[in-house]
């Protein structure tokens, strides 16, 4: 297969697109709005975490939603909002109202994760993805909650983001009957070949972490970088604030490409 593809740019310690500005805007009104939405009862740290991030990363503004069964159970802070839980303490079907009127608010919105594997959350976060109208960006077991309906959600008009592991990928590709099969041991140059033809006819962009490279993609353009050569780990990775971090530079560059705003955030 030949390497020499002209939508696969390689970054290495330097930046590839000099035109993204990651410096917040001097006016905290013009650094964009972002409202966080994750945890279920007992379970809150990414939350917590990617909030505290997001506000050291210079957002204007920022919240985070959880389930109120949580109320009892975190400090209270005038960016923490609460939308009712079902049972065992998740997001339930009653929530979708409050998270709208959240999403209605913000400029763009992160599923952390946190969510727990339950059947009512799967099903409200699933209309959330169709009838949110604001960019929304997905990341660790909320990736697993939103592939049951991708093929309904994969068209939404407003920006998609999902930042997941190669299983996840896996089971994303399957769950939309995508002809390519996605493997753990698959060559680099055939992994970005099919994220390449995946994003040309979705458009969702795709970051994920394989053969020791973030790999990321959108609208057919597919950049590469070493791990090694940013701040992030295989572990850290996966926290939430990667995301964050992007998504808050996202704001700042909103006529940018997704893929090279979290190319120069690396």
């Amino acid at each position: 297969m030949n390497d020499n593809l002209d939508y696969w740019h390689r970054q290495s310690s330097k930046k590839l697109f000099n035109d993204i500005d990651l410096m917040a805007p001097e006016q905290r009104r013009f650094a964009g709005k972002l409202l966080i939405i994750g945890g279920n009862k007992g379970m809150f740290f990414a939350v917590a975490s990617t909030l505290e991030a997001a506000k050291r990363f210079g957002v204007g503004e920022v919240r985070a939603l959880m389930p109120d069964a949580l109320k009892n159970q975190v400090p209270t802070t005038p960016e923490l909002y609460f939308a009712e839980a079902e049972a065992s303490g998740a997001f339930g079907r009653s929530a979708l109202q409050e998270m709208l009127r959240q999403a209605e608010w913000s400029d763009a919105v992160l599923l952390v994760g946190d969510s727990g594997k339950n059947a009512e959350t799967t099903l409200v976060f699933a209309e959330f993805m169709e009838k949110c109208q604001k960019p929304v960006f997905v990341t660790r077991d909320a990736v697993e909650a939103v592939t049951p309906s991708a093929i309904d959600w994969a068209m939404r008009e407003y920006e998609t983001g999902l930042l997941l592991t190669m299983p996840q990928l896996q089971k994303l590709l399957r769950t939309m009957y995508y002809p390519k099969v996605i493997t753990l041991s698959m060559p680099t140059n055939q992994l970005v070949e099919a994220l390449h033809k995946f994003t040309l006819s979705y458009p969702v962009s795709i970051t994920t972490y394989h053969n020791d490279l973030i790999i990321t993609a959108q609208n057919g353009e597919v950049v590469t970088q070493s791990i090694t050569e940013t701040k992030w780990t295989p572990i850290s990775l996966w926290g939430g604030t990667l995301f964050a971090q992007v998504i808050i530079a996202r704001l700042w560059n909103a006529e940018k490409d997704f893929y090279k705003v979290l190319a120069s955030s690396l």
